[in-house]
């Protein structure tokens, strides 16, 4: 929202008040603002001028020289290109030592450019000109504020213009105007007469504000227009008044001038004074024709699904069952609520008699709504933030008013008002104890209920204890904290001192958690991988895109009540939507070398409703898709496969001490039945990994192969050895032996490997399976596996003899179970 300074000063009393210095005491004060801007800052020495005489240039076709009386009596000759001029015209003159902000340019975009611009005297073809007569664009006035002016050639004003009046205050533009950056909870801020009670109370100001009288001189609206509410939950109040022998015609320029001061263009008198009260007073309005509506009457509903509206931009509009609509007696939607009028229902100039809508609507629908079609708007962002009911009727009397002011209607007598639910004052006890205990100093209670009353709190005060009335455009405040910070910020920031708040100090440590955390991140960074951060929330209906069957626990999500967005309803209870959602994005902008991990909490109920804290526990989750080196020479182009997820799980095992955990099949249904496993020990799963499922990949639009893993904490936590296990270097070397052998099928690597183990005796040192082959030279039902066994002793060199011993052992054991060397 911008504040028009010239206009803020018919509201509250800022004279003597540095524009620079209040903007500061604003933003510190909790209404910041964003910039101060001086609409007319490189505009100086401009006059309006009252063209004499136009005569060709004796020296060029294309020049003509114009004699122009620029007040006082005082008359100057101008030499101009421009053939849009006439004696009798009023135009802005630059004269000499004058600064405007921009000149013509034909190699810019738009024809001017930009600067600052000295005017200097002189001659054109040997014919002396004392300045120019400027454009609407050499001036910096933005032509889409400015509908009514011409858009080229010199520019040619009003003939009641008066001559010789500096050309700032035709427009405004001496005017100062704040660009404010109001939080969405300051939705009071969000208007005029809000930001005058603010000032007022910020800088002990007197505010004064318009009283709002209607003459009402028509036949009673009663029986002759009505308003009507289906659901009470999405819309709080519906006000309609009847405004007849309406004449259609240009606001006055005090209006007009206001609206550009907000970026708001012109339009006419009807339409111009609804955008003037919702800066105003901050309630939105809408006009409708009245002879358009069918039956004179205005329903707020909810839409059909599949429901067409042509909108004022004269586009077509499919609504959803979501949105809300104002329809008419025949049930066709006159207006998408809050958002955009409907075409059907325009004020246009051959409009006589207008139906005036103010209404409060539900804040969600209305955000909603806007975002699904992509309509902003001053009104949807107000509907956004909150509307207080109370001024309802106060703005939709104040357009009454201003319409009847400016002779352009009569007003029918009565409103139609739809009030289901009024609210109730909220009334804030607290003491002035509590609000100095908040704010951590000593303000007397007569200065505390001082700034409560300036911000238009009523204070009920016996013995310390204060009854606060909250005013009904305060709908940010709830509780004692919140009347502390009122008091806090209007007694100045500035004057509470800095304290060391008192706390308990303590040794500073991480948890055992943490400890796992922050190792297992170290590694997996080591090992190439990027660590990603996404959103705690979900929507579990994505869920079944991966894999995950209706009875997993993952289901069991709890939902919350005021999402950031809808497609994050629900607390997240895994974190492969969000990497998944990552990886999505990334391969879209062609990032397609992706190794990305996140470490974060996932929340499961302990029942639903919720009626006690959730279960909270930390996962480790990681995607890898394409290769591990960037594209090109002299690059391998080598793709990510299931051993190197494998290798990164097993990197981070060995940085967490643990040991002797078991590798099987994983039924993780996210991942490939196939190319997948676990890491167990003592029965409990603490790692899964592998290729992501195919159907998930389809489900989730990935193209690419896509491996990845999840490790659970709460498991991992119970079997990390933090004790270091140092071994001596060997003295004595090792003996190696190589065994190549034919496995039947149901036999796995870590069966193998048991019987291996079992038959070898402590001196087997490692043993690992480098070839594993099936194929037309292996029998059918086998598969052929080699392995290599490293033997060493503590004490001595290993001879042949004691090595072949124990590899027989293990050939004899393996012959026993049915696995026989390759001849």
């Amino acid at each position: 929202m911008n504040v028009s300074l010239k206009w803020l000063s018919t509201l509250v009393d800022i004279k003597g008040l540095d524009a620079e210095e209040m903007a500061e005491t604003l933003t510190i004060d909790g209404i910041p603002v964003e910039h101060v801007i001086y609409p007319g800052k490189n505009l100086r020495g401009v006059v309006t001028g009252e063209i004499l005489s136009v005569d060709k240039h004796p020296d060029a076709d294309r020049l003509l020289v114009c004699k122009v009386n620029v007040g006082s009596g005082k008359t100057v000759q101008i030499v101009t290109s421009a053939h849009n001029v006439e004696p009798g015209q009023i135009v802005p003159v630059a004269l000499d030592g004058a600064h405007v902000p921009a000149t013509h340019d034909a190699s810019q975009p738009s024809g001017l450019k930009f600067g600052d611009t000295l005017i200097k005297a002189g001659k054109l073809r040997g014919v002396e000109s004392a300045g120019m007569m400027c454009s609407a664009g050499e001036m910096g006035l933005d032509l889409n504020l400015y509908p009514e002016l011409n858009k080229e050639g010199i520019l040619i004003l009003p003939k009641d213009t008066p001559v010789g009046n500096d050309i700032h205050t035709l427009f405004d533009l001496d005017d100062v105007v704040y660009e404010m950056e109001l939080t969405a909870n300051r939705a009071d801020c969000f208007s005029m007469i809000g930001m005058a009670l603010e000032v007022g109370a910020i800088f002990n100001r007197k505010v004064t504000l318009r009283e709002i009288a209607v003459r009402e001189t028509g036949l009673p609206i009663a029986g002759r227009a009505s308003v009507h509410i289906s659901d009470s939950k999405y819309c709080k109040r519906f006000c309609g008044r009847l405004l007849e022998n309406v004449t259609i015609t240009r606001s006055p320029v005090w209006i007009e001038n206001r609206l550009r001061s907000n970026g708001i263009r012109p339009i006419n008198n009807v339409v111009d004074a609804a955008n003037y009260v919702m800066l105003e007073i901050g309630q939105p309005l809408h006009t409708y024709d009245y002879d358009k509506i069918d039956g004179h009457s205005l329903t707020c509903r909810h839409a059909e699904e599949g429901e067409k509206i042509v909108t004022l931009d004269e586009n077509e509009r499919i609504l959803s069952s979501s949105d809300l609509v104002i329809s008419d007696g025949s049930n066709t939607a006159a207006c998408i609520a809050g958002v955009m009028g409907g075409l059907n229902s325009e004020v246009t100039e051959s409009t006589k008699n207008v139906l005036l809508e103010a209404a409060v609507f539900d804040s969600a629908s209305i955000r909603r709504t806007s975002r699904r079609l992509g309509l902003r708007s001053e009104a949807s962002g107000r509907y956004e933030k909150g509307i207080n009911p109370a001024r309802t009727e106060m703005a939709i009397n104040r357009i009454c008013q201003l319409l009847e002011e400016q002779g352009a209607c009569q007003v029918a007598s009565g409103m139609v008002d739809e009030y289901p639910v009024k609210a109730e004052p909220q009334i804030i006890v607290t003491s002035v104890r509590k609000i100095n205990e908040y704010i951590g100093i000593e303000i007397p209670a007569e200065r505390i209920i001082n700034i409560l009353t300036s911000l238009h709190f009523d204070v009920k005060e016996s013995e310390g204890t204060l009854a606060v009335t909250v005013p009904d455009f305060r709908l940010d405040l709830e509780g004692m904290p919140d009347l502390a910070e009122e008091v806090a910020r209007v007694y100045g920031y500035a004057n509470i001192p800095n304290k060391t708040p008192w706390s308990a100090i303590k040794k500073g440590s991480i948890s055992d958690e943490q400890k796992v955390l922050f190792n297992i991140s170290d590694t997996l960074i080591a090992d190439g991988m990027s660590q990603v951060v996404n959103y705690s929330f979900m929507d579990k209906k994505e869920l079944k895109k991966l894999n995950y069957p209706e009875t997993d626990k993952v289901y069991n999500a709890i939902k919350i009540m005021n999402p950031i967005s809808e497609e994050y309803p629900d607390m997240r209870t895994t974190l492969l939507p969000g990497l998944l959602h990552t990886l999505a994005y990334n391969l879209a902008q062609h990032n397609e070398q992706i190794s990305i991990f996140e470490h974060g909490h996932v929340y499961q109920p302990k029942s639903l409703p919720l009626t006690e804290l959730p279960y909270e526990y930390a996962l480790v989750s990681g995607l890898l898709c394409g290769g591990p080196e960037e594209k090109g020479y002299p690059n391998s182009n080598r793709e990510y496969d299931f051993f190197d997820v494998k290798g990164i799980m097993e990197d981070v095992f060995k940085a967490l001490n643990i040991k002797g955990y078991e590798t099987v099949r994983s039924t993780y249904p996210v991942f490939h039945p196939g190319i997948s496993a676990d890491f167990v020990k003592d029965g409990k799963v603490i790692a899964s990994f592998g290729a992501l499922h195919p159907s998930v990949l389809d489900q989730m639009n990935i193209k690419k192969k896509v491996f990845g893993f999840v490790i659970s904490i709460p498991e991992v936590l119970g079997i990390v050895d933090e004790v270091i296990d140092y071994h001596k270097i060997p003295k004595f070397p090792s003996s190696t032996r190589d065994l190549s052998m034919m496995v039947p099928t149901q036999y796995m690597n870590i069966d193998v490997e048991k019987i291996i183990h079992d038959a070898a005796g402590d001196n087997l040192e490692s043993l690992y399976l480098f070839d594993l082959y099936q194929g037309e030279q292996v029998k059918e039902g086998f598969k052929s596996m080699a392995y290599k066994l490293s033997f060493r002793a503590a004490d001595r060199t290993l001879t042949d003899a004691e090595v072949d011993q124990w590899v027989n052992n293990i050939v004899n054991a393996l012959a026993k179970a049915g696995i026989n060397l390759r001849a």
